[in-house]
């Protein structure tokens, strides 16, 4: 066995929450439909390009899960990765 020892740290610590990104309202950006959401994918196939009028922002890299649980259950968790930087 590892001889490592383990660090208890604050979650906030080791990751950034609804980190602050701008995207004004009638902006037209990418959003993801649960429905575009593939189980058991890691990344997303597929998007909509549509005004952005409130809800959840994400950026490449984030991790994006359901918020509802038959979704989440269903393995409807993807990493984004189709976002122009």
């Amino acid at each position: 066995m590892s001889d490592m020892k383990w660090k208890e740290v604050k979650l906030g610590e080791v990751i950034t929450f609804n980190p602050h990104d701008n995207i004004s309202k009638k902006q037209v950006g990418k959003k993801i439909a649960m429905e575009k959401i593939k189980p058991f994918t890691k990344f997303i196939e597929d998007y909509e390009l549509a005004e952005f009028n409130g809800g959840m922002k994400f950026k490449n890299g984030d991790t994006i899960l359901a918020r509802i649980t038959p979704c989440l259950e269903n393995g409807k968790t993807s990493q984004v990765t189709i976002l122009d930087d």
